[in-house]
């Protein structure tokens, strides 16, 4: 079972942004990148750069 899991949401300025949630951490990690519209958040998911932004926060939190 995976320690984590990704999820879109809305942020206050209307923007959207990814958050990655770890396991035995209380905050979401906002991974970076903000969006017009949750359609162009989900698809980043879909992006090598996605993957590389989550395996980071990953290394990082997991120190």
């Amino acid at each position: 079972m995976a320690d984590h899991k990704v999820t879109v949401e809305q942020l206050p300025s209307g923007k959207w942004a990814c958050f990655l949630h770890v396991d035995g951490h209380d905050e979401p990690i906002n991974l970076g990148r903000e969006f017009k519209n949750d359609e162009q958040a989900e698809n980043w998911l879909n992006v090598s750069e996605s993957v590389t932004a989550i395996e980071m926060m990953l290394r990082k939190v997991k120190k």
